[in-house]
C-alpha cells in the first residue's frame, strides 16, 4: 500500500461537518431508528442536533486522517478509505480535464476543490478525481501540475504559463437572453408550482377579502399571468446569473481555461489537443433573438454539458466568432435535396390528417369538436413546421474539418476536425432507400459519439464522408460502385 502523500487542509473537517457531507449516507439508518424511539421533548431533539453534529465532525476528521494524494511526473495517486483502503492511479496522459470548485462555503475557509476528469474510471465507478479542501494556492498548483506537467510546488499557475489570449468575456446585456432558454426556465417553473400548489393549501377564507374588491375577473387572471410570467423571466435570469456569472474563456498555452459562477466559482481548464469539435446550439426561442451556445467535444470528459461549455449564452455572431477561431471553417452548409423536404412534408400533414380524421369520427359520434379543431390547428401547422425541420439539415466538408446540423427545436450545428472521426455509418430505412435518401453518420470518440447528417442525397454519401476523414473512407465509394 502506498503511503498517504500530501493532505489536504484539516480545515476542510469544519466544512463538511456543517454541510453533513460523510453523515449523509447513514440518514437512511437513522430514519428508523428515531421513527422507533420517538422525539418527545426539545431536549430530545437538541440532544439528537448535537449527537449528529458530534457523529459528523467524527467522521469528517477519519475521512480527513485517512485521505491523500500524489501528483507525479507520470500519475495522480488518491488514496482513501479506514477500514477499506483504496488506491487509484490516474496515468497523466488519460487526464483530460481539470476543473477547480469554490462553492460559498470553501471561500469562507480559504480553500478550493479540485475535479481532475480522469476517463480511465472503472466499472461502476466516477471517471473523476475529486481531491476537495486544498488552499487556493495549492489548487492552481495542482491543476498546473497534471495538465502541463510543470507545476512546483508553491509555485502559483500564474507564473508558470505563458500569457492568456482572451477568447471570450461574459457581458451583463447577455441575461436577457435567459428566458429564452428552456435549461434556466426549469428552476423557475418548478418554483411556480411549488408556489401554485402551496396557494391551493390555504383556507379559503383568507381569499374572501378578493371576492370583495371590483376587479373585473379577466382582469384578475390578466394580472395573475402576466405577473407569473415576469416571476418566471425573474428566476431564469437570476439563475443565469448564479452560474455564469462573470464568465472569462482564455487560451494559455495548449490550454482552454474558463471561469465562472457567483456563488459557486468554477476554474475550469481543458486541453486544447483533446478537443475534437465544436457544437454551436439554438433553442426556438434563441433563434428569435439571434443567441446561441457553444461547447467543446472532448475526448473522454465526464459532465461534458457542463465542463465543456465555452459559451453558456451569448450572440450568434459572438458563438460563431469563437467556434472559427478553434476549428477550422469548413464552409457554408449544403441543403439536402428536395426529397428530404417532401419527407417533412409528408410526415408532417399525415400526422394532422390522421387526428383531424379521428376528431371527425367524435364529432360526427359524440358532439365534441375539441379533437377536431386539434387536428385541423395541427394540419395547417404542418407545412410551416416540416419546412422549419428542412431548412436545419445540412452538411459541409472542408480541408481540416466537416460540419453537420439537425434539429428544430434545438438546432445544433456540430464542426469537427477530420481526425475526430473513428468510422462511418450509414443507415437507410425502406422509404429513405425509395426516395434516394440517407442518414451517413460521423463516429467519434467524444460528445454524443456520433453526429448525423440526417437524410443527405445518396450518391453524395460517399464523396462526404471521403472529404470529412480522408482516404481510409475510401471502402464506402468502392461499396457503392460495387
Amino acid at each position: 500500500m502506498t503511503a498517504p502523500g500530501r493532505r489536504t487542509s484539516p480545515r476542510i473537517v469544519l466544512v463538511h461537518t456543517v454541510t453533513f457531507r460523510q453523515a449523509r449516507q447513514f440518514v437512511p439508518v437513522l430514519i428508523p431508528v428515531v421513527a422507533a424511539t420517538g422525539l418527545d421533548g426539545g431536549g430530545t431533539i437538541a440532544a439528537l442536533v448535537v449527537g449528529i453534529t458530534v457523529f459528523s465532525a467524527a467522521v469528517a476528521a477519519v475521512a480527513w486522517w485517512r485521505f491523500g494524494y500524489t501528483d507525479g511526473p507520470a500519475s495522480v495517486v488518491v488514496t482513501r478509505g479506514l477500514l477499506s483502503r483504496s488506491v487509484r492511479t490516474v496515468p497523466n496522459d488519460r487526464i483530460r480535464g481539470v476543473e477547480v470548485e469554490a462553492p460559498a462555503l470553501h471561500r469562507l475557509f480559504g480553500l478550493v476543490r479540485v475535479r481532475i476528469d480522469a476517463a480511465a474510471g472503472a466499472a461502476g465507478e466516477d471517471e473523476e478525481l475529486v481531491v476537495d479542501g486544498v488552499p487556493r494556492a495549492e489548487g492552481d498548483r495542482l491543476r498546473v501540475a497534471v495538465l502541463t506537467h510543470r507545476g512546483a510546488p508553491g509555485v502559483p499557475a500564474e507564473d508558470t504559463g505563458p500569457a492568456e489570449e482572451e477568447l471570450s468575456r461574459w457581458d451583463n446585456r447577455w441575461l436577457l437572453y435567459a428566458p429564452l432558454v428552456g435549461s434556466y426556465l426549469a428552476l423557475p417553473l418548478a418554483g411556480l408550482g411549488a408556489l401554485l400548489r402551496f396557494g391551493d393549501e390555504l383556507p379559503g377564507d383568507l381569499l374572501d377579502g378578493v371576492e370583495l374588491l371590483d376587479v373585473p375577473a379577466g382582469w384578475m387572471i390578466g394580472v395573475a399571468l402576466v405577473g407569473m410570467l415576469l416571476l418566471v423571466g425573474a428566476g431564469s435570469v437570476v439563475g443565469a446569473a448564479v452560474v455564469n456569472w462573470g464568465f472569462r474563456l482564455a487560451r494559455r498555452g495548449s490550454s482552454l481555461i474558463a471561469v465562472r459562477g457567483l456563488l459557486t466559482r468554477r476554474h475550469t481548464e481543458l486541453e486544447l489537443d483533446r478537443i475534437r469539435g465544436i457544437t454551436v446550439s439554438e433553442g426556438l426561442g434563441m433563434r428569435w433573438v439571434r443567441a446561441a451556445r457553444v461547447g467543446a467535444l472532448v475526448t473522454g470528459l465526464g459532465d461534458a454539458e457542463r465542463r465543456g461549455q465555452l459559451l453558456p449564452l451569448g450572440p450568434r455572431t459572438e458563438a460563431w466568432s469563437l467556434t472559427h477561431r478553434l476549428i477550422d471553417d469548413p464552409g457554408p452548409l449544403h441543403p439536402h435535396p428536395p426529397a428530404a423536404l417532401r419527407r417533412r412534408v409528408v410526415r408532417a400533414l399525415a400526422a394532422g390528417l390522421l387526428v383531424t380524421a379521428a376528431g371527425g369520427v367524435l364529432a360526427a359520434s359524440l358532439g365534441r369538436w375539441e379533437l377536431l379543431a386539434a387536428g385541423v390547428a395541427l394540419t395547417l401547422l404542418g407545412a410551416p413546421l416540416a419546412r422549419g425541420l428542412y431548412a436545419s439539415l445540412g452538411h459541409a466538408a472542408g480541408p481540416r474539418s466537416f460540419s453537420v446540423r439537425r434539429g428544430w427545436l434545438v438546432r445544433e450545428q456540430a464542426v469537427l476536425e477530420r481526425r475526430a472521426v473513428v468510422g462511418w455509418e450509414v443507415r437507410q430505412s425502406l422509404f429513405q432507400r425509395r426516395a434516394g435518401l440517407a442518414t451517413v453518420t460521423a463516429c467519434v470518440g467524444a460528445g454524443s459519439g456520433g453526429y448525423a447528417a440526417v437524410d443527405m442525397a445518396t450518391g453524395d454519401v460517399a464523396g462526404f464522408a471521403l472529404a470529412a476523414s480522408g482516404p481510409w473512407a475510401g471502402t464506402l465509394v468502392a461499396r457503392r460502385e460495387g
